[in-house]
């Protein structure tokens, strides 16, 4: 229990000659020193009893005691000071696993696009398989088919009602540095892209799907354009056919 100076300063004067109070209760103390005779009476009666009590048990050290203590001191090996505790070595191996783990993230998130990239382009191959498809079955398809060049076949398939038609060939060669360029052809003679031409090395092409502009779009022609295709045919085409329905 907190002993309080309000509560025992009658009672302090013994711990007071003997040294025994805190620092700012000795202050406290004092104060009450001032104002109390009795109290200052019991000060004086325990540190006379101290005096007396030390006095009673002094005693005079032996002659040569302090030389022979220096001596003792000089002979007895001194133990060697702390060392200086060094820092801690950084862990190298904090930067390496950093590198690692950013490593490893890096690959799991390209793994992660490339797969996610594989899965979209099956859905937009399964789509489009779906579109033609739907043209081939569809009631108003209308089949065309031409030998523009000796060896070489295309067949166009067109549907008014789905609005598409599918393009295929059989017997073109593959083409270094170049590729053939569907175009839908229209009656005032302006054209548009309906893509490149896939060409396997068997000589068969990818069946290509095509959006018709209703009323517009009059039939097809190929030609042969730089790798990728152009925006605008830039060589005369090595067949054209009619969009018929």
């Amino acid at each position: 229990m907190r002993r309080t100076l309000s509560q025992d300063q009658h009672t302090l004067a013994g711990a007071y000659a003997l040294h025994s109070l805190a620092p700012s209760e000795a202050v406290r103390f004092e104060d009450h020193l001032a104002g109390c005779d009795s109290c200052r009476q019991e000060v004086r009666g325990f540190s006379e009893t101290a005096a007396r009590l030390a006095a009673a048990t002094a005693r005079t050290p032996p002659a040569g005691l302090r030389e022979r203590v220096l001596a003792d001191v000089a002979r007895t090996r001194q133990l060697a000071p702390a060392p200086e505790r060094l820092p801690e070595p950084r862990r190298r191996w904090g930067w390496g696993l950093g590198l690692v783990l950013a490593a490893c993230l890096a690959v799991v998130v390209a793994v992660g696009a490339v797969a996610v990239d594989q899965v979209r382009q099956v859905r937009e191959l399964r789509a489009n398989e779906q579109r033609i498809a739907a043209v081939l079955a569809a009631p108003d398809a209308a089949y065309t088919a031409a030998e523009p060049v000796e060896g070489v076949t295309v067949s166009l398939v067109y549907s008014e009602s789905e609005g598409r038609l599918v393009f295929s060939s059989y017997g073109l060669t593959d083409l270094e540095d170049e590729d053939y360029q569907l175009w839908l052809t229209r009656d005032d003679g302006t054209v548009t892209s309906a893509g490149v031409l896939s060409v396997h090395d068997s000589g068969v092409a990818d069946p290509l799907l095509a959006s018709v502009e209703e009323g517009r779009t009059s039939g097809v022609a190929v030609t042969v354009e730089p790798a990728g295709g152009s925006e605008q045919p830039t060589a005369d085409p090595m067949m054209a056919m009619p969009l018929e329905s």
